[in-house]
């Protein structure tokens, strides 16, 4: 009996420590890297992504989130994804935006907009080095994400920057107030 136990011990401490060397050598390998709003996604390539906004679309600063709330027609945000690709070859990258939260800025306030299901989504349009005023909706692939650019060339020990920015419509009128939305994730994926 007392050798059973102690084989069932050592079997359980075996297998446990299988599976914490598992996982590290599962996190060790995986070639998707990132930050909590960046991540990379590049199979034996070494590439840097930084996202940076701006009020004037002139000077940059670091930015950690896209949203928009208490905004009014008019309004504009700009960004760029600055990449630096740190391999000796070209590399080709895409830009994705997925991650789409819509809610209410103003948890107090009148949520009948957000619960009439609309959207600041309807309103916001994005320009890009690649697209050309298009509202988010019209641009949603699979009601999932929407491609900032594609197919960007980016030679060896060089960085891209890659501007993007949204304007809320002028036509956005008083059933858009008290909505927000949240872009909670960049995709930035490379391929040699």
């Amino acid at each position: 009996m007392k050798k059973n136990f102690t084989l069932s011990l050592v079997a359980m401490i075996g297998s446990v420590l299988l599976f914490v060397v598992a996982s590290f050598a599962w996190f060790a390998i995986s070639d998707t890297a990132g930050s909590d709003l960046i991540t990379i996604d590049a199979q034996d390539i070494d590439i840097d992504a930084t996202l940076y906004v701006s009020d004037d679309g002139i000077n940059y600063s670091p930015a950690t989130e896209i949203d928009f709330q208490n905004t009014v027609p008019g309004d504009i945000k700009y960004y760029k994804v600055e990449i630096t690709n740190n391999n000796d070859f070209t590399v080709y990258t895409q830009v994705s935006l997925h991650d789409f939260t819509d809610s209410v800025t103003d948890p107090l306030g009148d949520d009948s907009n957000y619960l009439a299901g609309r959207s600041l989504m309807d309103v916001i349009i994005l320009n890009s080095d690649q697209i050309t005023d298009q509202l988010l909706t019209t641009l949603l692939i699979a009601d999932v994400f929407v491609i900032t650019h594609e197919a960007v060339e980016i030679t060896a020990s060089s960085t891209e920057e890659l501007f993007f920015s949204f304007t809320i419509s002028g036509s956005a009128g008083n059933d858009y107030q008290n909505l927000q939305l949240d872009i909670d994730h960049i995709l930035v994926q490379s391929t040699q």
